[in-house]
């Protein structure tokens, strides 16, 4: 049995009223640890410690502060296994997968340490003899970090990385669902040099917990990856006090595969967009339009690829390309999508079950699905499935493959298969999301800014830009 405490200043404590909550696999369903549940008085504790750290912290010079992160995500590296199986114990993922993604995300830290002495200000020239003018900037304080269960360490440095370097401290919430590798990822921060107080942990089921750290009055601002109506949410309840937001929230994405697509690189990337991690990421291809010419062609390649995956417990096998999903109710919402489809007409092409045997009864496994004959009306071509379903329409007109991606609510990421360069300009200005890949589905670099567009953000993150929404900005005039 895992213990999983709350880390405040620097130390590892129990809930002030001894509170715990289970945390189970999804793999067999048996309880893997216990964490603890943070009360009010832990989150003034919490807050009031970044608080203090902060005046030091901020103080740091940039050049010390990367040096600091640096030597931290080295120690972390050396704990990537251990921090990787707490992972995939608790959130699905295969073990190879999860000690990947505490690898990258020491990656994305130090990619921000780097970017942290690049802030630069600037001097300007005034109306006035005698005036003086310059812009500089300071890291805002106290910051909160709710972060997912889909990807609980990467998603976690998304926001680290450049709080951190800006000099900013924070106070994080991870999922109730995976606090174990989380606050794993914390300590092991803390361990490796980053000063007591400047990263603290807080657990817990339920919102209450962040409706509590997001409406303190010492947070100065919050992030957030999360659905789009919680993201709302926590607007709303960020609003009477004018914290500094960035939340990146649900997509609905689509894939167009015109008529010249390499259909075999079409297919490889739909294929690992939209099936692995069980298709629970925000920039997974939710819907596909395919070209009437290449439409078939296209679904018997995704066949292949979905039939040739293998499923299973990623702890046993951490080779496996995908685990099971990591709650029951989102395997639920699976269901229910895949039945209101084929309820509506839609041809199952594969999977659209639970996988068979006695090793996948106890886990929320479900197999890639793949459905043609999609419309509209169809519940998985308006919300978000969030599983391992990728459904694929015919167009004939172009123009049409783009006002169908472009039906929903979301714009986070559209995805676009063609050799034409006028198509692929055309096209992705039309489109309307944050990010567009073309002939690829490698959407999340350091160096590129990703802004949900719609209901799928507010503020951006990745890329040196995300680095100012941890900063406030000063203009000094000075009459000499």
């Amino acid at each position: 049995m895992i213990h999983c405490r709350l880390l405040i200043d620097g130390q590892s404590v129990a809930a002030s009223d001894a509170g715990i909550y289970e945390v189970f696999s999804p793999a067999n369903g048996e309880i893997v640890g216990q964490a603890a549940a943070a009360t009010i008085d832990d989150v003034n504790r919490a807050v009031a410690g970044a608080k203090k750290a902060f005046a030091a912290w901020s103080k740091e010079t940039a050049w010390d502060r990367e040096t600091i992160l640096r030597k931290a995500t080295a120690h972390v590296r050396s704990k990537a296994a251990e921090i990787g199986r707490l992972m995939a114990l608790e959130q699905g993922k295969p073990l190879n997968q999860s000690v990947g993604e505490v690898s990258s995300s020491c990656d994305m830290i130090d990619y921000y340490a780097a970017e942290g002495v690049r802030i630069e200000g600037t001097i300007n020239p005034t109306e006035k003899s005698g005036y003086h003018s310059w812009v500089t900037y300071q890291p805002v304080g106290v910051c909160v970090a709710i972060s997912p269960w889909n990807y609980p360490v990467a998603l976690l440095a998304w926001k680290l990385g450049p709080a951190l370097a800006a000099g900013c401290t924070m106070v994080v919430k991870p999922s109730p669902v995976t606090p174990l590798c989380a606050t794993a990822f914390g300590e092991a921060l803390i361990e490796g040099g980053i000063p007591a107080g400047v990263i603290q942990v807080v657990t817990g089921p339920g919102p209450e917990l962040g409706d509590m750290l997001v409406k303190h009055p010492d947070v100065k601002k919050v992030a957030m990856t999360g659905s789009s109506a919680v993201g709302k949410r926590l607007l709303e309840s960020c609003a009477p006090q004018l914290k500094k937001v960035t939340l990146e929230l649900g997509g609905h994405c689509p894939a167009i595969v015109c008529a010249d697509a390499d259909l075999d690189l079409a297919a490889q990337v739909i294929a690992y967009k939209g099936f692995r991690n069980g298709g629970q990421s925000c920039s997974s291809v939710n819907r596909v339009y395919a070209h009437r010419s290449v439409h078939d062609g296209l679904v018997s390649k995704l066949r292949g690829h979905a039939q040739r995956m293998t499923l299973g417990d990623g702890i046993t096998d951490p080779s496996v390309d995908n685990g099971p999903m990591a709650t029951a109710e989102a395997r639920a919402r699976v269901e229910a999508h895949v039945a209101d489809a084929l309820a509506h007409g839609a041809t199952l092409i594969c999977g659209g079950t639970r996988p068979g045997g006695d090793i996948f009864a106890k886990g929320n496994y479900y197999l890639p699905t793949i459905l043609t004959g999609v419309t509209p009306e169809m519940r998985m071509m308006r919300e978000e499935t969030f599983g391992p379903v990728v459904p694929v329409a015919a167009f004939d007109d172009p123009d049409d493959a783009v006002n169908l991606a472009n039906s929903t609510p979301w714009g986070l990421v559209s995805y676009l298969f063609t050799r034409d360069l006028a198509t692929t300009f055309r096209a992705s200005e039309a489109l309307e999301s944050g990010t567009i890949c073309v002939n690829h589905g490698a959407v999340n670099t350091p160096y590129g800014p990703y802004e949900g567009w719609g209901d799928s953000g507010y503020g951006l993150e990745l890329s040196r830009k995300s680095i100012f929404e941890y900063l406030k900005t000063k203009h000094i005039k000075l009459a000499l």
